[in-house]
């Protein structure tokens, strides 16, 4: 044998060392506790509006016509055509399937997309979901964000645009609690606290006097946190064959404001700690019916100061103690409900019809002005939309993981307008703003 023989040998007798001792680590090597799946899509929108409205990240998510007064001719400052192109409401997102603990299989899930902050930086990563559930044989729990409980879960609008059926479907994500208990394969019955993060209550800001020009009204997540009582959820879900039912209740609590003005002669500045709380009350109910191709599906929502469901509504103030300022308050209540129906697969037609209906304040308003010129204070998200409704058709191309929409959408609404009724809440007279749009959606999914 030879020098060069000689080196053969060692270094196979090296690799099959390594190669022995790599099949052994592999037979002993633990399986990953932690698997990860990557999902996601990229999504593109191009729609032409009639009518500029009240909507977030960068126009695609459109809740309705914005009645913004008329012009001395008489025409609606806000009835102009745009137009936008956009793709911020591309999606990533990651499932977590990990180790048992407690007894229970472990998963988790965090998303984003582009729609951060949607007053000032709409074009930014944000949550949008983020998530661990503990899963037994018969129930488990959330913990972390996702969908509130009003989502209805499978229960959703098959649509084109970005607003997925609001305001008349609810639209929220927020921090949660749930526990979901199934005692048999058809019913699920869920408890949840849930908080609220990016979608929001309205609350005074400032006060400086105990006018209605001396008020800043704000939207933010510490009117719900300052009541010290997270909203209280209960849900009932039974699926039987194609059918699904459901039905829920909520329970909310918000604190206005921290701090009211006192009223004295001639002087209004002294400042007394506000220990009044807001408590609404919602309930919804809906179907689904869904065989081969064709889907149908319906929901209802009673409820008081939805806000934070992107849904129209508020309250106003009801009393106002003139020692102290301190205020009682009353919420505005709201009807909505849709119809969607949904038929295809690979070539899909779908049609969805939505209608709101303001039913007005639960107890009469504070008179701020004068019984000639009534002025009342009614925080909230357009709180003087007396109805409106949406018809929208759509045609839809799936291929693959490619998904072509071609989508019309009409939303009329119709706006209070004059002397405000301090019954209810509602008004002498209205008009009515309507926004057709043109949409083509392009969404590629991995």
């Amino acid at each position: 044998m030879n020098i060069s023989e000689r080196d053969m040998m060692k270094r196979f007798l090296l690799l099959f060392t390594l190669l022995a001792g790599s099949s052994l680590y592999a037979q002993d090597a633990k399986p990953k506790e932690t698997s990860l799946e990557f999902y996601g899509f990229v999504r593109y929108d191009a729609f032409v509006d009639t009518y500029k409205g009240l909507n977030a990240a960068n126009e695609q998510f459109f809740v309705l016509p914005l009645y913004a007064g008329t012009d001395t001719n008489g025409d609606h400052i806000n009835q102009t055509p745009t137009y936008n192109f956009s793709s911020m409401a591309t999606r990533v997102g990651v499932r977590i399937a990990g180790p048992v603990v407690f007894n229970a299989k472990t998963t988790g899930n965090i998303e984003t997309d582009f729609a951060g902050d949607l007053a000032n930086n709409p074009a930014m990563f944000r949550v949008r979901q983020a998530n661990v559930v503990f899963s037994w044989e018969k129930s488990s729990l959330l913990v972390g964000q996702t969908w509130h409980p009003f989502w209805s879960g499978k229960v959703f609008p098959t649509v084109g645009g970005l607003n997925t059926g609001c305001p008349f479907q609810p639209f929220n994500r927020s921090p949660q609690v749930r526990f979901d208990y199934k005692p048999g394969s058809e019913l699920i019955l869920s408890a949840a606290l849930v908080s609220e993060f990016q979608y929001k209550s309205y609350g005074f800001s400032k006060i400086d006097s105990m006018s209605p020009k001396a008020m800043t009204i704000e939207k933010t997540d510490a009117f719900t946190r300052n009541a010290g009582i997270p909203e209280l959820i209960a849900n009932v879900e039974l699926n039987k064959g194609k059918f699904t039912f459901g039905a829920g209740a909520s329970l909310k609590y918000i604190k206005p404001t921290l701090y009211t003005v006192g009223i004295s002669a001639g002087k209004d500045d002294k400042k007394y700690v506000s220990d009044d709380l807001l408590r609404s009350a919602s309930f919804i109910g809906y179907a689904q019916y869904t065989k081969k191709m064709f889907t149908i599906r319906a929901k209802a929502v009673l409820g008081q100061n939805m806000t934070h469901l992107t849904m129209p509504g508020g309250y106003g103030v009801k009393s106002v103690d003139p020692s102290t300022g301190a205020m009682e308050y009353t919420p505005y209540n709201t009807l909505t409900s849709f119809i969607n129906a949904v038929y295809g697969k690979k070539y899909q037609v779908g049609f969805f019809a939505g209608y709101l209906k303001n039913q007005g304040t639960t107890d009469a308003l504070y008179n701020f002005g004068t019984n000639s010129s009534p002025v009342a204070v009614t925080p909230g998200l357009v709180p003087n939309v007396a109805s409106m409704y949406r018809l929208s058709p759509h045609f839809s191309i799936n291929v693959s993981k490619v998904r072509l929409v071609f989508e019309y959408e009409l939303t009329s609404a119709k706006y209070g307008t004059g002397s405000i009724t301090l019954n209810d809440g509602s008004y002498a007279s209205s008009v009515t703003a309507a926004n057709h749009r043109a949409l083509i959606m392009l969404m590629y999914s991995f």
